[in-house]
């Protein structure tokens, strides 16, 4: 099952295994054309499903305007290092974590990269994201709302499709 474009932004899942109401099964992310996530990794599909739910519902302020001319590596280097790796970002940037960060949302499918989600003035969404580990920032640009979009088709079908909920 995939919800969204391939080639702009997309999310993938495929159940293997439903028992005991739990939904275990593959997810990973398409970002601008590129899969992003581990295809081997079994996840949780329903906590997933959480997750982006919450993702989509309950949208958070992710503009900061320090960061709308950054550059990918800029914006990694402001946000995610001072958290996740400890180091000096310079100007600490207000609930970074919870504003930007969204690699908990595809869950251990996704602990091989860093994602970060940034919105500019308009709406319009920055996703970025890396191998954990590696330098290579790659940036996808997307309309406005269109990963929480995606998120929230996702969901439904996966409720529909997989859970069999009408």
């Amino acid at each position: 099952m995939i919800a969204g474009r391939k080639d702009r932004f997309a999310i993938e899942a495929e159940p293997e295994e439903i028992v005991d109401g739990w939904a275990l099964g593959k997810i990973r992310f398409w970002i601008g054309g590129e899969p992003v996530g581990n295809w081997e990794d079994t996840a949780d599909l329903k906590g997933c499903a959480g997750w982006l739910r919450d993702f989509a519902s309950k949208p958070r302020d992710r503009f900061e305007p320090s960061l709308e001319a950054a550059t990918p590596q800029e914006v990694f280097r402001r946000v995610y290092d001072p958290i996740m790796a400890g180091s000096d970002g310079g100007i600490p940037i207000r609930e970074a974590f919870a504003r930007f960060h969204i690699s908990h949302l595809g869950m251990s499918s996704l602990e091989l990269y860093d994602l970060l989600l940034v919105k500019d003035a308009n709406g319009g969404e920055r996703c970025l994201w890396r191998k954990t580990g590696e330098d290579l920032v790659r940036e996808c640009h997307l309309w406005r709302n269109e990963m929480e979009n995606v998120a929230s088709d996702f969901c439904d079908r996966f409720d529909r499709e997989i859970l069999g909920k009408s």
